[in-house]
């Protein structure tokens, strides 16, 4: 059985002051590309910069501005006229696309010949879709998208669906081919459970994987229907139809402690319903086994988060990084 002693623990550090204020700005930037002015922080972060003194506030949030430029983020000031500065909107600055290679219109004709001079395949029509997406004149006419493209867009074989249903009726194990992969399973199908009203899972013992798995029912295609009896003998609980993304298996389970603001705990809690946490004073200990799931809440609301753990900040930043570098490009 595994103990705690397993795991080294992780320090928790609450932020202080300065790291709540830094992270709050950074996240209104962030969801503000066009830009947000002097008066406008002074109105969307009154905690933070709506003293008496103003004077001091605009001081204080060139001092921030700064900081965030010192740890790598590149802060502009947009310059309009003869307004007044306090008007000026900051913004984080995307790199130029210019930086980035680019074909030229005689290698892009070259490519061109060479996917083409065959019958396309599904990869070399993928591949001429992203290479000639704004220079959709160099494609030759002939070009056409390869039959099994046309073929996949269909109707699915609701065949498949039938002989699902009857296996869970009749408790017979079924041979099946999942998603892309050729290879094929012996699953135990237990049940079909729906979520949010659009998308079905199938809840089966994969005998292979020798554990209870979900299935998206349209990526399912059934090779053999068996006559074998379950071989498993489960009883389905309320976790496995539990489908929070918190609990889905990319990691081993961590505790991560989260201190919010008092306007957005009611979203917070509607947030974590069906993942396990706990409130512990004004500290919410949340497990969880995918903490990538954490991060589009605080994407959408930065306000929310007062502090957190230092290591869970340190992850927050790095996703943020990474979709604020991806960005630039679409």
């Amino acid at each position: 059985m595994t103990s705690f002693e397993d795991f080294p623990m992780i320090e928790v550090k609450k932020m202080n002051e300065t790291e709540v204020r830094l992270f709050a700005l950074l996240f209104n930037l962030l969801r503000e590309p066009k830009g947000i002015s002097f008066q406008k922080f002074r109105n969307i972060m009154p905690r933070f910069y709506k003293n008496e003194d103003i004077e001091s506030d605009r001081k204080k949030l060139y001092r921030d501005l700064n900081q965030l430029k010192s740890l790598g983020f590149n802060i502009k000031v947009a310059q309009f006229g003869y307004q007044s500065e306090d008007y000026f909107p900051y913004y984080l600055e995307k790199e130029s696309i210019q930086k980035s290679l680019k074909f030229t219109k005689e290698e892009l004709e070259y490519l061109s010949q060479v996917l083409f001079a065959t019958e396309p395949t599904q990869e070399s029509f993928s591949l001429s879709q992203k290479l000639f997406s704004h220079h959709l004149d160099l494609i030759p006419r002939f070009a056409k998208q390869p039959k099994e493209e046309s073929e996949s867009a269909e109707t699915p074989d609701s065949s498949h669906t039938e002989k699902i249903l009857q296996a869970i009726k009749d408790k017979r194990a079924l041979t099946v081919q999942y998603g892309y992969d050729p290879s094929e399973r012996v699953i135990e199908p237990y049940r079909l459970v729906r979520k949010n009203t659009t998308d079905f899972y199938l809840l089966a013992y994969d005998r292979g994987k020798k554990s209870l798995r979900r299935f998206i029912l349209p990526r399912i295609v059934v090779k053999k229907e068996s006559k074998e009896e379950f071989l498993s003998n489960l009883k389905i609980t309320n976790p496995d139809l539990n489908f929070h993304p918190l609990l889905l298996k990319k990691h081993p389970e961590i505790e991560i402690p989260f201190q919010i603001h008092p306007d957005y705990e009611d979203r917070w809690k509607l947030f974590l319903e069906g993942a396990s946490f706990e409130k512990v004073r004004d500290e919410y200990l949340v497990k969880t086994t995918n903490q990538n799931a954490l991060f589009q809440f605080f994407v959408l609301s930065p306000e929310a988060l007062v502090s957190s753990s230092e290591v869970w900040n340190k992850n927050f930043l790095s996703y943020t990084k990474h979709w604020e570098d991806l960005y630039q490009f679409v």
